[in-house]
């Protein structure tokens, strides 16, 4: 979303960021019309809770460079087809932060499409989460696919910064391996 209270200034920056799409690569650029923003930012919101209404058995965000997200999410199509799941896009993507309902209801496969996922982020310069955090949900997958150097840096991150480790104790990691 662009704002600028100079209209003449808004379509200038307007058609410099069409330009620049379209060297990226983009196959249409176009401008909302007033008030439209508004009901896509709404509708985004919506469907986080619509995937969860439709009986999503996971809801995850995973985030990859922005340049990635098509490459990424060949990978999504691809995977939601190997494990015979359906992945819905549930929010926004513009920043990275890849939203995505996940219905499998045989929960091994489901543990094996999210690892695959998770990983497929993490081999594009991703993160396991961009938004919502790894905590009790992802710390197996984290603890698994993430390099043990960088987790031993947050380790020792957490540690300086919550010595007793009284902020989020336990979730993702234990009191007695955070030292």
């Amino acid at each position: 979303m662009m704002e600028n209270p100079v209209l003449s200034r808004l379509e200038e920056d307007t058609e410099r960021l069409s330009e620049m799409l379209f060297e990226l690569g983009a196959i249409d650029a176009y401008v909302l019309p007033a008030g439209a923003a508004a009901g896509l930012i709404d509708a985004r919101e919506k469907a986080f809770w619509m995937a969860k209404a439709a009986g999503a058995d996971d809801i995850i965000d995973i985030v990859v460079p922005r340049a990635q997200i098509p490459l990424f999410m060949e990978r999504v199509a691809a995977l939601a087809g190997e494990y015979e799941a359906w992945i819905a896009g549930c929010g926004h993507a513009g920043d990275g932060n890849v939203h995505m309902g996940i219905f499998c209801s045989d929960s091994e496969r489901r543990h094996r499409l999210l690892t695959e996922l998770f990983a497929a982020g993490l081999a594009l310069g991703g993160a396991i989460s961009g938004e919502h955090g790894v905590g009790r949900a992802k710390k197996q997958f984290f603890n698994e696919l993430v390099d043990p150097s960088k987790i031993a840096l947050m380790r020792r991150i957490k540690a300086a910064f919550d010595p007793n480790g009284i902020l989020n104790p336990e979730i993702l990691f234990n009191t007695e391996d955070q030292l």
